[in-house]
């Protein structure tokens, strides 16, 4: 079975170090593997060298399976835990890298931070230990099931359909639970992208590799408990990255981050890579690609990313999403999402369709909508009656009044037209005011409606339109002589 290789870049930008997927059993590589009759006999740690396996020695508790993937800094393997009968993810440190005390620590650290994150969400480590031959391992929870990356390649153009984004957000919402959590305990994941979330079998959603996270600066107001990094090379107080080293993976990274500017780096990084991978659930693809990665890092490119909708071609962008996904991608740090959790709650609400309105008072005699004027809102009354008129010549003609629960404006916020009457308040009335915008929000992932609404609105406006005309007409041939 080929083992998986992953694109995240460490130190200088060298493709040559390159991580494998973290406890990953994908679907692709179970359909790889040997049937159970041809399955090879059970086997101690006993690989010769790193393009066949870790070169772990001999374990009395562990037991090869497969091998699931190879990368510069560690190989990752299925294993099974005779101990406790069962199956297990056995991450070992490359061989060349364990007389490197910056990436021993890195990888001790590794273990520490996810032994500390304690999460639904966030793969758990169960054992760190070492073999007689002193080669550094972790044994982690096995994931049986796939990476968002995988799910999102396998719906292809299909993505967009209601039922599958739905799907496709709820599991995005998890991993902003998760990384959000990461946040409150102190820890930056510096890493986040759709290879590094598991979907398992049964909907469970884990967020993986936490071997280039970092401490995020404290916060003098929080109380929640901050993982503890360890007393070596990654301690809080210390910078293990040198100054303009690449560390995460460029595609997804934010500009800070891809300039090694690793003071800067704080959560709103993570922000960045996460509206990241919403643009990939949009699009298809990352917000940058390699072409454009090497025109940055040779000072030529700009760090503009192409909108969703201009990317997406023929499939529909929900506008709402576009919005979040660029937000959370903004050049500058202080125009994202201040957190994790402002950023979840947009796409809850966008989920939800709620309706999160203003309102606004006018007292009786106001006029408040008048007619020929352009229109960008309509009205929900929740308190008052109003009155809808319109003019001919030089008088005024009552059209309907209105009390609580009636809508008018509706037409405008579609047709981009002017008012076709005015409205007036007979006594002080309380207004919701619905904007376009409002309206998007509210109709959440059902966007079909909002064209269907837009028809609508556009069908009564023409029918209005004549209704008026034929009341002119029949004026104008009742007039004597």
């Amino acid at each position: 079975m080929a083992p998986k290789r992953d694109d995240r870049t460490l130190l200088s930008g060298d493709p040559a170090k390159q991580e494998p997927e973290v406890a990953v059993d994908s679907t692709a590589q179970r359909a790889a593997a040997p049937a159970p009759e041809d399955a090879p006999r059970e086997r101690s740690w006993s690989w010769a060298s790193r393009t066949e396996g870790p070169n772990l020695g001999e374990t009395e508790r562990f037991v090869e399976r497969e091998l699931i993937g190879i990368g510069g800094m560690s190989t990752v393997v299925r294993a099974f835990d005779k101990d406790l009968r069962r199956e297990v993810a056995i991450k070992v440190l490359s061989p060349e890298l364990a007389t490197s005390d910056a990436e021993v620590e890195r990888f001790t650290t590794e273990a520490h931070i996810t032994g500390q994150l304690e999460h639904p969400y966030i793969v758990p480590v169960y054992e760190m230990a070492s073999d007689a031959r002193g080669a550094r391992f972790l044994a982690m929870k096995l994931v049986n099931g796939r990476t968002m990356e995988d799910a999102i390649q396998d719906a292809g153009a299909m993505r967009l359909e209601t039922d599958k984004l739905a799907d496709m957000l709820q599991i995005f919402v998890k991993v902003c639970e998760a990384v959000s959590f990461a946040h409150s305990r102190g820890v930056i994941h510096r890493d986040l992208k759709p290879s590094n979330v598991m979907i398992g079998d049964f909907g469970q959603v884990y967020v993986l590799d936490w071997g280039v996270a970092r401490s995020a600066p404290p916060v003098p107001e929080s109380r929640s408990k901050r993982v503890d990094f360890g007393a070596g090379a990654l301690r809080e107080s210390s910078e293990p990255d040198p100054p303009g080293a690449l560390v995460g993976t460029p595609y997804y990274m934010a500009p800070e981050q891809l300039r090694g500017l690793h003071g800067e780096v704080d959560e709103r990084t993570d922000v960045f890579a996460l509206g990241a991978c919403l643009y990939q659930i949009l699009t298809g693809q990352p917000p940058r690609l390699p072409e454009s990665i090497r025109s940055i890092l040779m000072g030529k490119g700009r760090f503009e990313i192409v909108p969703p909708e201009q990317v997406a071609g023929a499939a529909t962008v929900p506008a709402e999403l576009s919005r979040i996904a660029q937000k959370a991608m903004s050049h500058e740090p202080k125009a994202r999402y201040a957190s994790v959790s402002d950023l979840r709650a947009d796409i809850e609400r966008f989920l939800r369709g709620s309706w999160h309105l203003p309102r606004v008072h006018f007292s009786a005699g106001s006029t408040i909508v008048r007619e020929g004027e352009p229109g960008d809102a309509a009205y929900i009354i929740v308190e008052g009656r109003c009155t809808a008129c319109r003019s001919d010549g030089d008088s005024e003609v009552v059209l309907r009044e209105m009390g609580a629960g009636d809508v008018f404006g509706e037409t405008a916020i579609f047709s981009k037209k002017p008012q076709t009457a005015s409205v007036k308040a007979l006594t002080d009335v309380v207004l919701l005011v619905v904007t376009k915008e409002n309206l998007s929000n509210a109709l959440g992932l059902n966007f079909w409606m909002g064209s269907f609404v837009k028809a609508l609105a556009e069908r009564f406006r023409d029918v209005d339109e004549r209704l008026r005309q034929m009341e002119q007409e029949r004026c104008r041939t009742s007039e004597p002589g």
